[in-house]
């Protein structure tokens, strides 16, 4: 007997989650595999690294030593929001890009090293400022500045977080965008580096597929 079509559309199948332990530890894992990478090649180039030049944009930024605390929150917010994002089609989708992006970098810092000219740490700092700007200058180094994985990451998090929550568009995104310049003005990179984070970060995403890209229905 032929089943008659139904006049009604049928509800869309609920989304697969995946379990906050496993996106804790998900996340912790790429984070620890990202700084080996990073810190080996920084500490290790392959090549000379080459010195870029100061632009334009430096200079109008200048540099400013109380920016070390949104350069900080620039990096530590990339974890809180992967891990806040439940769908396993999304968070995929998030981390394929991370990946691909990521690579991008990489393939750059060995490829064709560079290195910036850093000051040192500020003076007349209070003692937790201070404190910030050390443990910064005792993990990171003066190479590979381009691109800035300080700014391809929080790129592609957001991108992922605000496809889980599209409402957050509002706020992710001015956030993201008022932290950035603090690479720059905290005098980590230069502009070239900005640029190229986004560059690479925007690579990822448009390799990863639509699933970061298409809208959500009731968005």
């Amino acid at each position: 007997m032929l089943e008659q079509a139904s006049p009604f559309p049928r509800a869309a199948a609920p989304a697969q989650r995946v379990s906050l332990s496993w996106r804790v530890a998900c996340v912790l894992a790429l984070v620890t595999l990202n700084t080996v990478i990073y810190l080996g090649i920084n500490a290790h180039p392959i090549r000379a690294p080459q010195l870029l030049p100061q632009t334009a944009v430096d200079a109008w930024l200048g540099r400013h030593a109380w920016t070390i605390w949104p350069y900080w929150l620039l990096l530590l917010i990339n974890p809180l929001l992967a891990i806040a994002i439940r769908e396993r089609h999304l968070l995929l989708a998030t981390l394929r890009a991370y990946l691909l992006a990521i690579s991008c970098n990489v393939v750059v810092w060995l490829a064709w090293p560079t290195r910036i000219a850093r000051d040192g740490v500020p003076d007349g700092l209070d003692p937790l400022t201070q404190g910030a700007w050390q443990v910064l200058f005792a993990l990171d180094g003066d190479n590979n500045c381009f691109p800035s994985g300080h700014i391809t990451i929080p790129v592609v998090v957001a991108a992922g977080f605000c496809a889980q929550y599209p409402q957050a568009r509002r706020w992710v995104w001015p956030l993201v965008i008022l932290l950035a310049p603090s690479i720059v003005t905290t005098g980590q990179h230069y502009a070239w580096d900005l640029f190229g984070g986004a560059l690479t970060a925007v690579i990822g995403l448009w390799l990863a597929g639509g699933d970061l890209r298409r809208p959500r229905i009731g968005a």
